[in-house]
């Protein structure tokens, strides 16, 4: 593995400019992420640590956010997690066809666990459980994506553009947050989405939640330690690493807006009906629903909720 291999990537970028007499002159023009001496790798990076460190002002803002605590509470309906999770669906779609293109990058090479990982398939499977066989085709197909996806994906669109070693900041958080807080949530919805009680036989059923089912990973303890040490011994530069920190924040800003989305959505009663979702008359429950998505900070509870623990 060459060691220069993350850090030296140059880029090339066209400009358009209008002239005076109206013509446009098209400049181009390349940048060299790093160069000289940025190129020199760092000793201990502690990729991990620098990522759980960057994101901690997000993580603190959500801890005791509203949105967090009424998740918990199971004050969602089965549209708007129907919704969500369609978003994950093209959002997943994407950034594990990306990881797949670059898996030879010698960082993605080291956090590439598709057979472990990858998450399209078991959304696939969930969306089939809310929305029925005969819907799901028009469900994941492209022309149903919403503008804060569209935005989701451009952005992964744009990480590689500039190195794809901006893409472990998407892996990280997004898989690890799955493994983790991930696993908190979907106990919450067997009960309060799915109606399930404890007690039943039911309890045990996977349906509508093997998006957080990791039947490839038998501890997932150690998995998590693994992955973090992977990335802590990362062969990257100072630059690299600052490059990615700002787009795991990046991360949950793309998450916020998704969030919101499905906040102006339910609002608007344009969700797509799931298959036995209650129907929303009264105004208290619309109301209900209002203090579920409140803001923008609240919508990143989520992604505290789902990390926090692997952050520790």
């Amino acid at each position: 593995m060459a060691e220069t291999a993350i850090m030296s990537q140059t880029n090339t970028f066209q400009d358009t400019n209008q002239l005076s007499n109206g013509h446009f002159e098209q400049t181009t023009y390349t940048e060299t992420l790093t160069s000289g001496e940025e190129d020199v790798i760092l000793e201990d990076p502690q990729l991990a640590a620098a990522m759980r460190e960057g994101t901690k002002v997000v993580h603190r803002a959500a801890e005791n956010s509203v949105f967090t605590k009424r998740f918990l509470k199971g004050e969602i309906n089965r549209d708007e997690y129907g919704q969500y999770i369609q978003s994950l669906y093209f959002i997943y779609k994407s950034m594990e066809e990306l990881l797949e293109k670059h898996k030879e990058n010698p960082a993605i090479d080291l956090v590439y666990f598709p057979k472990e990982l990858n998450r399209e398939q078991t959304l696939v499977q969930d969306l089939e459980y809310y929305y029925g066989k005969d819907r799901l085709a028009q469900v994941i197909d492209p022309s149903s994506m919403t503008p804060a996806v569209k935005q989701y994906i451009k952005a992964l669109d744009d990480a590689c553009a500039i190195h794809p070693a901006l893409l472990i900041a998407h892996s990280y958080s997004r898989y690890l947050g799955d493994l983790s807080g991930g696993q908190i949530l979907a106990k919450r919805l067997k009960k309060h989405v799915l109606g399930l009680d404890e007690n039943d036989g039911a309890w045990d059923s996977d349906q509508g939640l093997q998006f957080y089912l990791f039947s490839n990973i038998g501890n997932q303890k150690e998995f998590k330690a693994i992955y973090r040490d992977r990335l802590n011994a990362a062969k990257v530069n100072a630059k690299t690493r600052d490059l990615i920190v700002d787009e795991a924040v990046r991360s949950f800003e793309l998450n916020i807006a998704v969030f919101d989305e499905v906040h102006e959505l339910s609002q608007a009663n344009k969700l797509r009906p799931t298959v036995g979702a209650k129907v929303v008359n009264s105004s208290v429950d619309r109301v209900r629903s209002a203090t579920f998505w409140v803001t923008a900070v609240t919508a990143v509870a989520i992604s505290a909720a789902v990390c926090q623990r692997y952050m520790k």
